[in-house]
């Protein structure tokens, strides 16, 4: 006997997980060529697939349930809308952040401080001599614990993206906590001048 996506929808949202693993095995490959397509214009902002992909799975998630038979809709078209805006706003507030990134980072000019304007670039220009391990000591001492992890794990290149999903905290926290590095990181500088 074939159990219609309504039957499907309705037995998940009263919390049959069998229901819920034959809705994702059915959608799965939907999914997959509508995070590909997605990737084709994001892939160039730095955007992963996967990130994408798991983006979709939330979005389905959400289409179970939210889902309402008495709707015009049905199911298909209602998930794939709610996969095609979550897609969208995704790449959307990527694109944002990375930007915002971009137009507020800081570059330094030669050696640390010397010459500086009125921005620093920590993530390219942090420790790479043996004489920078003092400035790195003293900024050490003015971060938080979250910043030093913060700033360890952009130094070691991995995304803000990344580092929200391992550190399990928002990505807006961890773009201000990286705010805050860098306004102290420019103190320190400016001391030392």
């Amino acid at each position: 006997m074939k159990i219609n996506d309504y039957e499907l929808v309705l037995m998940a949202q009263e919390g049959n997980e069998d229901a819920t693993n034959i809705i994702y095995k059915k959608y799965t490959p939907l999914i997959i060529k509508k995070s590909k397509d997605a990737i084709k214009h994001a892939r160039h902002h730095g955007i992963d697939i996967n990130d994408i992909i798991q983006e979709s799975y939330i979005a389905l998630d959400e289409a179970i349930k939210n889902f309402r038979q008495d709707g015009d809709a049905t199911f298909y078209t209602f998930s794939m809308l709610c996969v095609e805006r979550r897609i969208t706003n995704f790449i959307k507030k990527s694109m944002n952040n990375r930007s915002k990134i971009l137009n507020e980072a800081i570059s330094l000019d030669d050696e640390y401080g010397k010459n500086i304007g009125d921005k620093i670039d920590i993530e390219n220009n942090f420790v790479t001599k043996a004489d920078d391990y003092d400035r790195l000591d003293k900024l050490k001492r003015d971060l938080t614990s979250l910043e030093w992890t913060v700033l360890k794990l952009r130094t070691k290149g991995y995304s803000f993206e990344e580092i929200s999903k391992i550190l399990n905290k928002d990505l807006k926290s961890i773009y201000n906590c990286f705010n805050r590095i860098k306004a102290k990181y420019k103190k320190n500088i400016e001391n030392d001048d």
